[in-house]
């Protein structure tokens, strides 16, 4: 059976990265404990457009899950939470590269598995460095700020309202439903579902006490507080 590109990358770059420390998640991604709560991810993204058959070029994206975050998100959107999936921050690891942008590294056809050693030693010498830097909520908020982020409408008061600035959540909600409009879009109504759900307030995760299953509460909040 003929292995793709895709499978020949993974399969190169598995062992390395696990020896590294990371663990292999379903298809191209990969994650790394960095603190209690808080996953370096590794995502291989990958595009064979106008290359020859079983050729890739693999464009790995490198940011960090923050499970609290993500965990208070998944409540409010009523929705299950995943293990891994979606990083909170995240951005193509060129850009944290001196280049500062975007690379990838070709595998299969002509090239074979040549470039792994490389692509593993720029997770190692400038991806994992830049997970790490992202470890705190203050600095995720900055990347956030940057643009790192997919669907900032919802991670920037979920951060927020996790590290304890819930004035500043509810204006960032406010400001998002704003932005809508007039819109009356599957996206929009979404958007706000979740800001109707965030001003009723649910139980969820935070930095703070563990409860009896350990998980870290915060009590259910009335109208005007958490």
């Amino acid at each position: 059976m003929m292995v793709s590109g895709v499978q020949l990358a993974v399969r190169t770059l598995q062992e390395p990265l696990e020896q590294t420390g990371f663990r292999k998640r379903a298809g191209e991604i990969f994650t790394i404990a960095l603190a209690d709560g808080v996953l370096g991810w590794l995502g291989l993204n990958y595009a064979s457009r106008h290359r020859s058959p079983g050729q890739i070029a693999i464009n790995p994206v490198v940011g960090v899950r923050h499970q609290p975050v993500e965990r208070l998100l998944a409540r409010l959107r009523r929705e299950t939470f995943h293990e891994y999936q979606p990083p909170t921050v995240s951005t193509p690891i060129g850009y944290v590269m001196p280049a500062q942008r975007y690379m990838d590294w070709e595998f299969g056809g002509q090239y074979g598995v040549t470039a792994g050693a490389e692509l593993i030693a720029a997770v190692v010498d400038y991806g994992m460095p830049f997970m790490r830097s992202l470890i705190h909520l203050p600095a995720i908020l900055e990347a956030i700020n940057q643009g790192l982020c997919h669907n900032p409408e919802y991670r920037l008061p979920a951060v927020l309202e996790v590290m304890g600035r819930h004035n500043d959540a509810e204006a960032a909600v406010a400001r998002a439903v704003d932005d809508l409009g007039e819109r009356h879009d599957a996206a929009a109504q979404q958007l706000r579902h979740f800001a109707a759900a965030f001003g009723a307030g649910v139980d969820v995760p935070l930095v703070g006490n563990l409860g009896d299953d350990g998980e870290l509460w915060l009590c259910q909040r009335s109208e005007n507080s958490w």
